[in-house]
């Protein structure tokens, strides 16, 4: 009895890995498109056009203090680009959306199923502007090298764009559908007075948009395990936002004679259930997609593990949550950022609050979460509110057709032997606020991160490199004469 179970589960064994090798060998990367690339222009005067536009201080500050002084600079910006893309403002409609975003239209052949490319002039503010290498907004080139805060995030993207459509109308080419422009003056802080009002202006006006293109991610170096060549990834979705205050309130007193059960002792425990609760693990949609497109250009070992996710997804969930980025990627995650309470050493204070950070994995109910947390807490004391400026996830975008099609043919020519594979970004993009003007959203752009350029974004010393800065316009305009 005994031989015939171990002879059965021997076979059972063979089968499956023959499956797993089966699967494994028969998974193949896409094919470099064998055309060649069609534009590769060096403007020696487009790095110092970028330069100068360092120089326009839009910063973005959530209490407003600087809204004035923002909108100023603002249209001296918009002065500036008009001057510097003469073609671009003579031959496109241009309209000025709440006094500080623009929404530029290269009319097509055809006017429907827009090409639709957003970026955004404002900035982060700079902490410390002695601890940079030069000064942040001043637009230092050196050598081959411009430093500045928006040389990644995300001036780069206007300008390479401004700089493509140019030189694409200089050549006097016309895309077969029209393609628009749409340059927020807030996302950093929301976009609500930018991309959301831009939104509802084509919603109200019923402008026909096919697909749209944001920031999100672009060529990333070293970023997907077991990978051994940059990753061209797409974002489909971004991860929901959601705020959850906690508040406890219950008479205090003189600290000399404390209560157990004090305000202080039971929002610690709250939060202290919190921190040692995680939301399920999901190992599906986008993320999913990146590792199995990405498993045809990785060794075998890899190759075999993420060709095979209908059975090793166990094994790769559990290496992703052991670091905290990668675990972002598959759960909806939380953190406390925020904790109020107190008015002197000598008194207990009678309320106590706090708040709760949420990024929500698509297709997660927020509140449901909430329920979850207040569950986890399990305490009457501790009242759960959920602010009203949550927003879900975003629905996730086709991985092919229209725009996705054509970005992917752009990358393989213009950046040549790297993976292309789809994505969910972790992070808020001004695409949150374009749901219902089309189903296509893709977060790309076309600029090689990595580590030592991904820790200047929102941080110290951010800055490009000049071949990268003309590679991005070459894209744009090899994209533009796809559409």
């Amino acid at each position: 009895m005994l031989k015939k179970i171990f002879k059965a589960v021997s076979i059972s064994l063979l089968l499956l890995l023959l499956a797993m090798f089966g699967k494994t060998l028969f998974t193949h990367a896409d094919e470099i498109p064998s055309e060649k690339q069609l534009w590769r222009f060096e403007n020696a005067n487009g790095f110092e056009r970028f330069s100068q536009a360092i120089q326009f201080q839009v910063v973005g500050d959530d209490e407003g203090a600087n809204q004035e002084a923002n909108l100023v600079e603002l249209r001296r910006f918009h002065a500036w680009m008009a001057s510097s893309y003469p073609t671009v403002f003579s031959k496109s409609t241009v309209e000025v959306i709440n006094g500080g975003s623009l929404l530029i239209t290269i009319a097509g052949r055809e006017h429907v199923n827009a090409s639709m490319f957003l970026a955004h002039l404002d900035v982060v503010p700079v902490a410390d502007a002695s601890k940079w290498k030069f000064p942040p907004y001043k637009g230092v080139i050196q050598g081959d090298t411009l430093w500045g805060r928006g040389t990644l995030d995300d001036k780069n993207v206007v300008i390479a764009l401004l700089e493509a459509m140019e030189m694409y109308l200089k050549l006097g080419l016309t895309p077969q559908r029209d393609i628009v422009l749409a340059f927020g003056h807030d996302e950093e802080t929301g976009g609500t007075g930018g991309a959301a009002q831009i939104a509802q202006y084509l919603k109200k006006n019923r402008r026909s948009i096919g697909f749209i293109a944001d920031e999100g991610y672009g060529v990333m170096e070293g970023i997907v395990p077991g990978l051994n060549k940059p990753a061209a990834i797409v974002g489909l979705a971004e991860k929901g936002f959601a705020t959850l205050d906690l508040e406890v309130n219950i008479p205090g007193g003189h600290s000399a004679w404390p209560k157990p059960d004090n305000a202080s002792a039971v929002m610690v425990e709250a939060l202290h259930k919190i921190d040692n609760f995680q939301f399920d693990a999901r190992l599906d949609g986008p993320i999913r997609g990146l590792f199995e497109q990405a498993a045809p250009h990785m060794n075998f070992g890899y190759k075999m593990l993420f060709s095979n996710l209908w059975l090793t997804s166990p094994l790769v969930k559990m290496v992703l949550l052991g670091k905290e980025k990668t675990a972002a990627t598959i759960r909806t995650t939380h953190v406390t950022t925020l904790i109020h309470g107190g008015v002197k050493e000598n008194v207990v204070p009678p309320i106590l609050k706090a708040t709760i950070n949420l990024r929500v994995l698509p297709g997660d109910d927020i509140q449901v979460l909430r329920k979850e947390i207040i569950s986890v807490i399990d305490d009457d004391r501790v009242k759960v509110t959920l602010r009203p400026d949550f927003h879900a996830a975003t629905p996730v975008s086709p991985v092919k057709g229209l725009g996705y099609d054509q970005i992917k043919q752009s990358v393989l020519v213009v950046f040549g032997d790297v993976a292309m594979v789809p994505g969910m970004v972790i992070t808020g993009t001004d695409c949150k606020n374009y749901i219902g003007v089309t189903d296509r959203i893709y977060r790309f752009v076309p600029f090689r991160f990595n580590n030592g350029n991904l820790s200047g974004i929102h941080g110290l010393n951010e800055h490009i490199e000049r071949k990268d800065f003309y590679r991005a316009i070459d894209f744009y305009v090899d994209l533009f004469n796809r559409l």
